[in-house]
C-alpha cells in the first residue's frame, strides 16, 4: 500500500495513544495527519489488514493496546458531566460585554479527561476590550462559584486563555512541531459562539490545517452543547457595549488592566516573565498555562512514532 497512508495512520495513532485513546473510523479520518480523507478511505480495507494496526469494537489503536477501548469508554460520562457544568457556566458569563465567543478545549474537548480535572474555556472577546471582558467574566463565575481557583479544582471553570478577535491566528505561540496546539485547535468545541467565530478561526489557522487537511472542514456543532443568547443577557449585553465603546470604554479598560496586572506582580510563583509562551499577557492574548505540556507530549509522541518506525 502507499507507504504515506500507512505513516499517517502510525503517526496519528501513536498521538492519540499517548492519552490511551483509540479511534473510530470517521476520527481517524479526521484527525489524520498530512493525508486527505479520499486517500484515506482508498485504503481504509488495506489498513485494517497491517500489523502495525489492529481494531476491535469499532475502534483502531496500535498493537497491544486494546485495554485503551475501555479507559476511553469510561470518560464517557465524566465529560458529559463536566460538559453540562461548562454550559451552565457559559450561561452565567455569556451577558458580558466583548465576549463573542467561548469554546470548551483541552482535556474535555478531547475526551480524555480525569474525574477530578478543571474544565478548559477558550474565549475570545472584542479587540481593545480584553481585559475588560476578563475582568466581568471572572467576577460572575467567581459570584457563582464556579471559576477554578488553585485550592478549588475539580468540575470548575478554567478562565486561563483569551484572545482578541483581530488575533486568532496561534502559530505565534506555537513550539516547534507543535502536535499538541494543532489537535487543540482542530477539538475546540464551540459552545457560545452566535457569529460563527469558529469558522474563522479555523481560517485564520491554516498552518495548522496543513498538517490535519480533514480537521478543519467545517461541521456542525452538537447542538445540545449550543448556548445561545437569552432575551436578558443580549440586552444587557448590547446596552453596556455601548456604553463602553468609546473613550468611557477605553477608561474602563485601562482600569481593568491597571488592577489585573498589580495582581499578576504579586504572583511570585508565575512564570509571566520567562522567554517561552507559557504565559503570554498583553491587550491582544492573556494566556495562562504555567504547566504548559505541549513539549512534553511532542516528545512522547515523537517517541511512539520512532518506536512504530524502527519496529516495523
Amino acid at each position: 500500500m502507499d507507504e504515506r497512508i500507512r505513516q499517517s495512520a502510525l503517526r496519528t495513532l501513536a498521538y492519540f495513544d499517548i492519552f490511551d485513546y483509540p479511534l473510530t473510523k470517521e476520527e481517524l479520518g479526521r484527525y489524520l495527519y498530512s493525508i486527505n480523507y479520499t486517500d484515506f478511505l482508498l485504503h481504509l480495507e488495506q489498513l485494517e489488514h497491517l500489523q502495525q494496526i489492529q481494531h476491535h469494537c469499532g475502534f483502531y489503536f496500535l498493537p497491544g493496546r486494546e485495554d485503551t477501548i475501555a479507559a476511553r469508554q469510561d470518560k464517557v460520562k465524566i465529560v458529559e458531566q463536566k460538559m453540562k457544568i461548562a454550559v451552565r457556566g457559559i450561561k452565567k458569563i455569556r451577558w458580558a460585554p466583548f465576549v463573542h465567543a467561548i469554546f470548551v478545549c483541552n482535556t474535555v474537548a478531547g475526551a480524555v479527561v480525569e474525574e477530578n480535572s478543571d474544565i478548559d474555556v477558550f474565549i475570545v472577546t472584542r479587540a481593545g476590550r480584553i481585559w475588560l471582558a476578563r475582568a466581568l467574566a471572572t467576577l460572575t463565575l467567581s459570584f457563582f462559584r464556579l471559576r477554578r481557583t488553585k485550592r478549588k479544582i475539580k468540575n470548575r471553570i478554567c478562565l486561563s486563555f483569551y484572545v482578541t478577535d483581530d488575533n486568532l491566528n496561534l502559530e505565534k505561540i506555537a513550539i516547534e512541531d507543535d502536535i499538541y496546539l494543532k489537535y487543540w485547535l482542530a477539538q475546540l468545541i464551540p459552545v457560545y459562539d452566535p457569529d460563527n467565530l469558529l469558522a474563522e478561526i479555523q481560517r485564520a489557522n491554516v498552518w495548522a490545517s496543513k498538517s490535519l487537511p480533514n480537521a478543519f472542514v467545517q461541521f456542525t456543532p452538537i447542538s445540545r452543547w449550543q448556548v445561545k443568547d437569552g432575551r436578558l443577557s443580549v440586552k444587557i449585553k448590547r446596552v453596556l457595549e455601548k456604553i463602553w465603546s468609546g473613550n468611557y470604554g477605553n477608561l474602563m479598560e485601562a482600569q481593568a488592566r491597571g488592577m489585573q496586572k498589580a495582581r499578576m506582580v504579586l504572583n511570585y510563583m508565575s512564570v509571566q516573565n520567562a522567554p517561552d509562551t507559557r504565559v503570554v499577557v498583553n491587550d491582544k492574548m492573556l494566556k495562562f498555562h504555567e504547566s504548559d505540556r505541549r513539549e512534553e507530549y511532542r516528545k512522547k509522541w515523537e517517541e511512539v512514532v520512532k518506536a512504530i518506525i524502527k519496529k516495523n
